[in-house]
């Protein structure tokens, strides 16, 4: 993906977004090939400077190329405020019963460790709500109700539950143990306990990872335990907004027991 100077500047403002879009999946696709992630990453800056707005400068000035973790943080910002023709969810359901319940919160939090998609991020605070999880923490670059497509995705949950920005998920496990809240991991790792088969201590949390990286080894050592969803299937992992629904359900389901 190599694109001249004067060929980029012709394009329309959508379409130079897109085509920076378009590098950002290039370079996560081919990451583990240093030579063309570096090629790719080298092009990929010349096109943020070419954008001539600040914005972008900034962005192309602290792009992290060793660590994709680190990438991910530097670009997030463009998925994350440009203008992207990109329907995220785009559905108006009216549920008539919506509000026949008296709601009720349980001493249930979700710990949301860099979570990259909008959607998913509303989907969780939509199934949040309607299990009454207490609070929802969100870490890093995850993106707040604030945020037109999360507010969107939640279908109106958004303002119905209570939640926080915190600048790391250290931060949000400190908060929580000062709440004497017992800290589960969610991931599919060697040693890992199906959740149905443990006890769940509560108050509890439950940390929800990244789409693409899952959680990291430093922040699964700060878990009081790991735990998995158990499955059947060839894929070995769920979409996190489903991961997120499951383990509401099963911490709603025994804290009631």
């Amino acid at each position: 993906m190599k694109f001249s100077k004067s060929k980029f500047i012709k394009l329309s403002q959508q379409r130079k977004v897109n085509k920076l879009l378009q590098f950002i999946n290039e370079i996560e696709i081919n990451w583990n090939n240093e030579s063309m992630r570096n090629d790719l990453i080298d092009e990929f800056e010349k096109c943020l400077k070419l954008m001539d707005e600040d914005f972008f400068y900034q962005i192309a000035n602290n792009l992290k190329r060793d660590n994709l973790r680190l990438f991910l943080r530097s670009i997030m910002p463009i998925e994350q405020n440009v203008n992207i023709n990109k329907r995220d969810y785009d559905l108006n359901i009216i549920i008539k019963k919506d509000g026949i319940r008296e709601a009720s919160k349980q001493p249930i939090y979700l710990i949301l460790d860099e979570l990259r998609s909008a959607f998913n991020i509303g989907s969780i605070f939509r199934s949040a709500e309607c299990f009454g999880i207490k609070e929802i923490l969100l870490t890093g670059y995850t993106a707040s109700p604030d945020n037109a497509k999360v507010e969107k995705t939640s279908m109106g949950t958004a303002n119905l539950v209570k939640w926080q920005k915190l600048e790391t998920t250290q931060k949000a496990i400190d908060y929580l143990r000062a709440k004497k809240v017992t800290i589960y991991a969610m991931e599919t790792v060697a040693g890992a306990k199906s959740i149905e088969s443990v006890n769940l201590q509560f108050p509890c949390a439950f940390i929800l990872g990244n789409e693409a990286l899952g959680i990291s080894e430093q922040t699964l050592a700060l878990a009081d335990e790991i735990l998995q969803i158990p499955l059947s299937g060839w894929k070995n992992s769920l979409n996190v907004g489903v991961t997120a629904a499951i383990c509401c359900y099963e911490a709603s389901k025994q804290h009631k027991s």
